[in-house]
C-alpha cells in the first residue's frame, strides 16, 4: 500500500480538499492509497485559533476520506511557514514508511518551485540572507520581503508569492534538508475552493453560501460542530499586554523588543475592547497581522525561541479509519518519534519530549475556554468502522 501524507489544517474541511484526496488517489490508481493527514491541532498557521476542535476537525476529515489524522502540535502548528512545512515534513519522515507527500500548488510548475527551493537551500543564499537581513534590520521591510528581493538579486528569478507555492518551497527545502526519501507529490491548487470563504459564513450556515464550499457528506456534522472565536479571551490578552515587560516577552518566537512594546503601549491605552482591533492598530508592513497575532499566543503561552529550534518528538493519533488502523500499527513499530494514541502515554515521554507535550496541554487548555468542548473529546481517537 502506499502512503502519502498530507500537512495540513483543514480549518474547516471544504470541497477543495475533497478533491485532493480524490486526485491523491487517481494518481495512484488503481494501487490502493492510505492518506496520512498531519494535521495542525487548535491553533493553525496564520496565529488563529481554529474554527473548530482539532478532534472534530480530525473526524470530518476521516469521515471525507483520510485514512489517518496526526497532530501537527504547538507550537509548530501556529508557526510561521519554513517552521511549520520543516516540522510537518519532520514528522512524516520520521513515521518511517511515508512514500509520498502530496500539497496543492497555485503554480502547478514543479521544476520552478524545486529549482527555487534547492536555491533557497543553498549555503550561498543562506549567506546572502544573513548579511541583507543586518542590512535591513531597522527598516520597515519584513522577512518574507527581505528574503524575496535577496533571492531576485541572486538569481534574477522572482519568488512566488502565492500561498500554496510558499510552502511548497518549505515542503521542497525541508525534504532536501532532512535527506529523505519521500517524494513530492504536486496537486493543482485552484482559487476555486478556499477555506477563508468557508469560515466567513461557518458561522451564519443559514445563508445559504456555506453549502458551495462543504461536501455534502459531512455538512450537517460541520454546523453541529461547537465553533471557536479566532482570538483568546479579549479582556484576559490585553490585560496580560498591559502588564508586560516587554525584555521577557521579546523572547517568544516572532517577537521583537519593538513589537512588544508596540503592543504593550497599545493595550496601556485603553482604546481597544478587543484583540483584534489591538493587532489591526498595531500592524505594519514588517509586523503583519499574522506575525502579530503569532508573536502574541506564543508570549501568552509562554514559548520561547528555543522551543522551535528542535523539531517534534511526538505526534497525537486524532483519527483514523478502518483500513487506516493497519498503518497506524506499522507507525507504532516502525517510527522514529513518539506516536500516541492517548494522553496518558506522554507519561512515558523523555523529558525534553515532555516539556514539548506541556506546551500543547496548555494550548489546548486555553483554547478550551473560548468555546465548547465535548467531555468525552480526546480521551481516545475517533475511530471510523
Amino acid at each position: 500500500m502506499i502512503k502519502v501524507a498530507i500537512i495540513c489544517e483543514f480549518n474547516p474541511f471544504h470541497n477543495g480538499h475533497k478533491l485532493l484526496f480524490e486526485r491523491v488517489r487517481a494518481h495512484f490508481a488503481p494501487e490502493s492509497v492510505c492518506i496520512v493527514c498531519i494535521m495542525s491541532g487548535n491553533f493553525v498557521q496564520r496565529g488563529t485559533l481554529a474554527v473548530m476542535s482539532k478532534y472534530k476537525r480530525a473526524e470530518i476529515a476521516v469521515d471525507s476520506g483520510a485514512d489517518v489524522v496526526l497532530e501537527l502540535p504547538f507550537p509548530w502548528s501556529s508557526s510561521y511557514a519554513q517552521s511549520f512545512a520543516r516540522a510537518g515534513v519532520y514528522i512524516a519522515e520520521n513515521l518511517g514508511n511515508i512514500d509520498y507527500l502530496a500539497f496543492g500548488s497555485e503554480s502547478f510548475d514543479e521544476n520552478y518551485i524545486t529549482d527555487c527551493a534547492q536555491k533557497l537551500s543553498s549555503t550561498e543564499f543562506e549567506n546572502e540572507l544573513v548579511k541583507a537581513l543586518s542590512e535591513y534590520k531597522n527598516t520597515s521591510k519584513s522577512y518574507a520581503e527581505v528574503r524575496s528581493e535577496t533571492f531576485e538579486k541572486m538569481y534574477g528569478t522572482e519568488l512566488s508569492r502565492r500561498p500554496n507555492d510558499i510552502l511548497a518551497l518549505e515542503y521542497i527545502s525541508a525534504i532536501k534538508l532532512f535527506k529523505s526519501n519521500i517524494k513530492p507529490l504536486f496537486i493543482k491548487r485552484y482559487k476555486d475552493f478556499s477555506a477563508t470563504e468557508s469560515r466567513k459564513y461557518i458561522f451564519d450556515p443559514d445563508n445559504g453560501e456555506l453549502e458551495k464550499c462543504i461536501p455534502e457528506e459531512i455538512f450537517e456534522k460541520t454546523v453541529a460542530a461547537p465553533k471557536f472565536p479566532p482570538n483568546l479571551s479579549d479582556k484576559a490578552g490585553i490585560l496580560f499586554l498591559a502588564f508586560a515587560d516587554p525584555e521577557k516577552i521579546s523572547d517568544a518566537p516572532e517577537m521583537s523588543f519593538d513589537l512588544a512594546s508596540r503592543l504593550i503601549n497599545a493595550a496601556k491605552s485603553g482604546r481597544f475592547k478587543t484583540l483584534s482591533e489591538l493587532f489591526d492598530a498595531s500592524a505594519t508592513k514588517k509586523y503583519t497581522d499574522a506575525r502579530i497575532r503569532r508573536a502574541f499566543n506564543f508570549a501568552f503561552l509562554g514559548v520561547k525561541k528555543e522551543d522551535l529550534t528542535d523539531m517534534p518528538q511526538y505526534t497525537a493519533v486524532l483519527a483514523s479509519s478502518k483500513e487506516g488502523r493497519i498503518s497506524l500499527r506499522e507507525f507504532s513499530k516502525n517510527a522514529r518519534i513518539n506516536v500516541i494514541a492517548t494522553k496518558a502515554a506522554h507519561n512515558k515521554f523523555s523529558e525534553s519530549a515532555e516539556k514539548q507535550y506541556v506546551l500543547m496541554e496548555k494550548s489546548d487548555l486555553a483554547y478550551s475556554f473560548q468555546g465548547e468542548i465535548s467531555e468525552n473529546e480526546g480521551i481516545k481517537p475517533y475511530m471510523k468502522d
